[in-house]
């Protein structure tokens, strides 16, 4: 079990349990979610019950000097914010929380399937804005040729990386998970639905959130067809980049996905398909 997971969990002591997610599983929403759950500026205004829930080493620091970084209104929908809000709460509290033992908390795991998983983290992170981020160019030198990857190639890549040095956006789930009971699963292509069913458990004053569709309009199912007369496997980021462009946007996950792809993968997240809720695993 890891003492320190890579992304932390989020701890909730209100309501006592702990949120487990990884990269390319929810992002903002999810701590968007969480923020608005936990509603700190609520608990600000009550410094005794602020001082119960999180202990005096943490209260006293927040309510001195941290409120600033306490999420309120619009704040909760801008992802800067948010993500300031996320690493400040996960260093001044989640992780001495972590080392202090948190066992009798509840324990949530918000998880996505592998293969969806690992094609949004390729195209976002290889043939998008992320593209030119020095830590995603490290993997393109490592793996790739003539400055770009093919999504072969970073399978290829993913078959010889250790779990320590892969980073969280493409390591598998259960690198996190790995020693730690979970009490309940949710799975994010049925979050609304699994988050409604553990709603009385962490708080249901927020869930609707959840309702919205998670999809991006950067994946166009009408190109599917189009899709079909490219390897799209094996087209290089800086082709596949130009191949969406052509078409005005990317085709479907499932134009990645060869019998043979399919097969890796499986490989490759072994431990996933054998932890995670997914019937097809």
């Amino acid at each position: 079990m890891i003492l320190d997971p890579n992304p932390t969990p989020l701890v909730d002591p209100v309501r006592r349990f702990v949120l487990f997610t990884n990269a390319k599983c929810g992002g903002t929403t999810l701590k968007s979610w969480f923020f608005a759950n936990l509603d700190l500026p609520a608990l600000e205004r009550r410094p005794l019950a602020f001082l119960r829930a999180f202990g005096p080493a943490f209260a006293l620091r927040h309510l001195r000097r941290g409120r600033r970084n306490t999420l309120r209104g619009a704040a909760l929908r801008d992802e800067t914010a948010v993500r300031r809000m996320t690493n400040y709460y996960r260093a001044a509290f989640c992780q001495p929380a972590l080392r202090a033992g948190i066992e009798d908390h509840f324990k949530v795991a918000v998880v996505r399937h592998p293969e969806d998983r690992l094609v949004s983290g390729f195209v976002d992170k290889f043939c998008g804005e992320d593209r030119d981020e020095p830590w995603v160019r490290a993997v393109v030198a490592a793996a790739g040729t003539d400055g770009a990857i093919s999504f072969a190639q970073f399978l290829d890549y993913l078959e010889r990386v250790d779990d320590p040095a892969c980073d969280p956006h493409w390591r598998r789930q259960s690198y996190i998970l790995d020693g730690r009971r979970i009490d309940a699963w949710v799975r994010l292509e049925r979050l609304a639905e699994d988050f409604a069913a553990i709603g009385p458990r962490v708080g249901a004053a927020h869930l609707g959130v959840f309702e919205r569709r998670l999809q991006s309009n950067r994946y166009d199912p009408a190109l599917a067809a189009a899709a079909m007369t490219a390897d799209m496997q094996a087209l290089s980021s800086a082709e596949v980049v130009a191949w969406a462009e052509a078409h005005g946007g990317f085709p479907p996950k499932e134009a990645f996905l060869t019998d043979a792809t399919r097969a890796r993968i499986r490989r490759i997240y072994a431990r996933d398909f054998a932890l995670l809720p997914y019937d097809d695993a």
